[in-house]
C-alpha cells in the first residue's frame, strides 16, 4: 500500500510539473531598450568620467595663481669658521638653517587662456558624450529591429511549414488513393522536413537575438523577452540631400566636439605664448638659523615683491610652440576631413533609405504573385493539373518572398534611424530633454 501511495505521489508530482504555467516573458519595448541601454551601457559612463577628467583642466588653470607654501632645510660646513677681529664668529663650524616660503602670485598672463582651454576640452568631450550615447541607443535599435525580424521570420517559418504539412496530407491522400506516385509524397515530406529545419533555425535565431538584446540593455541573457512593434519612425521634413547635409553640419556632435578641440589647441597656444610673459607675486620668507649670527637672525621673517622675466630658455619654449602650430593643423585638417565624409553619410543614408522603400514595394507584388501562384497550383495539384514539383517550387518561392519582404521592411526602418543619425537629431529627447 505505501509502495502504491508514493508511486501516486510522483505521478502527480510529475503532472504538476507538466501543466505547470510557463513564466511569462517580460515585455520590452523600443523605448524601455533605450533609456536602459541609456542607463547601463558601459561606454556611455566611461565617458561620463572622461568629461569630469577635462573639467579638472578648468581646476588646474586657478592653480597658476593660487598661493604656494614650501619649507626648506640645510645644514651647512664650512672649511673653517670665520670670526671677526674680536673674535666673534661671522660664519660657524656648523649651520644649521630652515625657511618657510609662502608665495602669492598677482599676475600671469597664462591663467585666462589656460582656463578657457579647459572649458573648451570640457565641452568637446559634452559633445563627444553625446555622439557615444547616439551610438550607443542606435546599436540597440539595430539588435531591437533585427529580434523583430527574426521574431516575424519564425512566424513565417511556421506557415511555410503548416502549408508543407498540408501538401504532405494531400499528396498521401492521392498516393493511397493511387493517384500519383511515390515520388511525389516523398518529394512533399522532403520539403515538410526542409519546413521544419528552417522553422528551428529561425527559433534559434530569435534566441540569439533575444540574447544579444537583452546584453545590449543589461538584462541577464537568459531573461525571457518579448518584443513588440514600436511605432513608425519620425522622417526628416525633407528628402534633398543639401539641406540636410547643411542640418548635419549644425547639428553633428562629432563635429561640433572637433571644431572644439580646434579652439582649446588654440588656446594652449596661447598658454605657451604668454609663457615668456614677466609674472608678479609677493613672497614671505621665514627663517630660522643655529647658532644665530650678527649677520644672519634667528626666526627672522621678510617680505617681497618679485617680478620674474625669463630671456631665454634654452629654445623649450619655442619647440613648444612650433608642436602645438602642428596640433593645430592636425585638428582642423580632422574637422575638415569629418564635414567630407558627413556629406558622404548623409548621402549614403538617403540612398538606403529611397532603395529599401521600393524594394519594399516591389517585393510586396512578389509576396502577392508568389501567394497566388502557390494558391493556383495547389488546387492544379490536388486535381491531377500540376506536380507536386510545381508546387514545392512555388511553396519555396512564397517563402523566399516572405523572407525578403520581411528583411526588407525592418531594414527600411533601421535606415530610416540611421538618416536620424548622420544628421546628427537621433535621440535628442533622451540626450538633451527635447519633447
Amino acid at each position: 500500500m505505501r509502495k502504491i501511495t508514493g508511486i501516486c505521489m510522483i505521478w502527480i508530482a510529475l503532472a504538476g510539473s507538466l501543466f505547470a504555467d510557463e513564466p511569462e516573458a517580460r515585455v520590452l519595448t523600443l523605448e524601455d531598450a533605450l533609456w536602459r541601454s541609456l542607463e547601463t551601457d558601459e561606454r556611455i559612463h566611461i565617458q561620463r568620467e572622461q568629461i569630469g577628467i577635462a573639467g579638472l583642466d578648468i581646476n588646474r588653470a586657478w592653480t597658476i595663481i593660487s598661493p604656494r607654501l614650501e619649507a626648506r632645510a640645510t645644514y651647512e660646513r664650512p672649511e673653517s669658521a670665520i670670526r671677526d677681529e674680536a673674535g666673534r664668529e661671522l660664519v660657524p663650524e656648523d649651520t644649521w638653517r630652515g625657511t618657510i616660503t609662502a608665495t602669492q602670485p598677482i599676475f600671469d598672463g597664462r591663467v585666462l587662456s589656460a582656463r578657457r582651454a579647459g572649458i573648451a576640452l570640457e565641452s568637446a568631450e559634452e559633445y563627444t558624450l553625446a555622439h557615444t550615447i547616439r551610438g550607443a541607443l542606435f546599436e540597440v535599435v539595430g539588435a531591437y529591429y533585427e529580434t523583430l525580424r527574426a521574431q516575424e521570420q519564425v512566424r513565417i517559418s511556421k506557415l511555410t511549414q503548416e502549408l508543407a504539412s498540408r501538401e504532405v496530407e494531400r499528396a498521401r491522400a492521392r498516393f493511397e488513393a493511387g493517384e500519383v506516385r511515390r515520388t511525389e509524397l516523398l518529394r512533399a515530406e522532403v520539403d515538410e522536413s526542409m519546413a521544419r529545419r528552417n522553422l528551428v533555425t529561425a527559433r534559434n535565431s530569435l534566441q540569439l537575438a533575444l540574447s544579444d538584446l537583452a546584453r545590449r540593455v543589461g538584462l541577464p541573457a537568459d531573461e525571457l523577452l518579448s518584443v513588440t512593434q514600436p511605432d513608425m519612425v519620425e522622417e526628416p521634413e525633407t528628402d534633398e540631400l543639401y539641406p540636410l547635409y547643411l542640418r548635419a553640419l549644425e547639428d553633428r556632435d562629432d563635429l561640433a566636439a572637433a571644431r572644439t578641440r580646434v579652439k582649446a589647441a588654440r588656446e594652449e597656444r596661447t598658454v605657451i605664448r604668454r609663457d615668456a610673459w614677466p609674472t608678479l607675486s609677493v613672497q614671505y620668507n621665514h627663517r630660522f638659523i643655529d647658532p644665530e649670527t650678527p649677520t644672519s637672525r634667528n626666526d627672522f621673517w621678510d617680505v617681497a615683491a618679485v617680478a620674474r622675466l625669463e630671456f631665454w630658455d634654452g629654445g623649450s619654449r619655442r619647440i613648444s610652440r612650433v608642436q602645438q602650430e602642428r596640433r593645430i593643423d592636425q585638428a582642423s585638417l580632422r574637422v575638415q576631413e569629418l564635414e567630407k565624409r558627413i556629406e558622404i553619410e548623409v548621402r549614403q543614408a538617403l540612398l538606403d533609405v529611397e532603395l529599401l522603400r521600393e524594394n519594399v514595394e516591389t517585393i510586396k507584388m512578389e509576396v502577392t504573385l508568389a501567394e497566388e501562384n502557390y494558391r493556383t497550383l495547389s488546387e492544379q495539384a490536388r486535381v491531377g493539373l500540376a506536380t507536386s514539383l510545381d508546387v514545392s517550387t512555388a511553396l519555396n518561392a512564397l517563402d523566399r518572398a516572405r523572407t525578403e519582404l520581411t528583411q526588407q521592411q525592418f531594414g527600411l526602418e533601421v535606415a530610416k534611424y540611421n538618416l536620424q543619425l548622420v544628421i546628427g537629431r537621433f535621440a535628442d529627447a533622451m540626450i538633451y530633454g527635447e519633447e
